[in-house]
């Protein structure tokens, strides 16, 4: 089923982009008819939203996309209904497949299943796992212990909005680390992605490399075919990690569990300085 994902999104963004550049084409010869403008209606906000995604201005979309929705309706509407139809079927076999696909994305493939990994609810002992630094060191999550964690992992460079929400943490930085909180960040993607993303921040958190799946797969967060197809060719490998944000407070016990089943939905910073504030503050001393 993932397989099945990785390669329908690379699809799905293809067709789009196809689409949005077929109608450009006909719209400067001729005006367009009620089906193609459907097309249009359909394939823009579409193509916005991922385009929007990598823009970084949020790292998180409401679940079932309301908006979006509508303007699929509104598409396809317009082309079911498009007198034209039977001299010129394509508006039609386009619109359905940016209309499905639509919705395959919005409902399938943004659903990550499921998730109610015991081991990291609230109350639970950090399992014990071992992660490397970017320069190849070995770390235990032994380590942890000492100092209130935001342990953060996250899917890849590859991820618009695993990137949009470091961005936003390390934004935050100074309000979690005045409230004791330090913050790692952890990813299976190799060595040199990691060092790479790194150094874009001048913020002191700590990255951390899941080598060979070692934490994940302790953890149960291991995401398999989770990477877009074709991806690996460009660094990296074909599986990831589910997105999770846990806290841990200075004994390992984790106090803060994020175990989202949408990729887009994530949780708010201030949720984190909240969970420090009540959890960590009182609690701890």
């Amino acid at each position: 089923m993932n397989k099945a994902k990785s390669v329908f999104i690379v699809l799905f963004l293809v067709l789009i982009n196809l689409s949005l550049l077929h109608v450009a084409t006909l719209s400067w010869h001729s005006p367009l008819g009620p089906g193609w403008i459907g097309v249009f209606v359909l394939a823009l906000p579409n193509f916005y939203l991922f385009v929007w995604m990598f823009m970084r201005r949020r790292a998180r979309t409401s679940r079932n996309l309301h908006l979006l929705m509508a303007a699929n309706l509104t598409g396809i509407a317009l082309v079911l209904t498009d007198p034209g139809m039977e001299a010129d079927p394509l508006p039609l076999i386009l619109g359905n497949l940016i209309f499905f696909g639509s919705i395959a994305y919005i409902f399938w493939y943004s659903n990550l299943g499921e998730r109610n990994n015991a081991m990291l609810n609230e109350g639970e002992k950090l399992p014990v796992f071992e992660l490397n630094t970017p320069d190849g060191e070995s770390f235990s999550s032994e380590q942890f212990k000492g100092a209130a964690w935001l342990l953060m992992f996250y899917r890849g460079n590859w991820c618009p909005l695993c990137m949009t929400q470091i961005g936003e943490v390390a934004a935050r930085y100074i309000d979690l680390d005045r409230l004791g909180v330090k913050v790692a960040l952890i990813s299976p993607q190799p060595e040199t992605k990691t060092k790479e993303l790194a150094e874009r921040f001048k913020v002191p958190m700590r990255f951390f490399v899941d080598t060979d799946f070692k934490a994940s797969k302790k953890l149960k967060l291991v995401h398999e075919n989770g990477v877009p197809f074709g991806l690996k060719w460009m660094g990296h490998g074909e599986d990831t990690v589910l997105p999770t944000v846990l806290i841990i407070n200075k004994h390992g016990r984790i106090v803060y569990s994020d175990q989202t089943s949408n990729y887009r939905v994530r949780p708010e910073p201030e949720q984190f300085l909240e969970v420090a504030r009540q959890k960590l503050g009182g609690a701890e001393s």
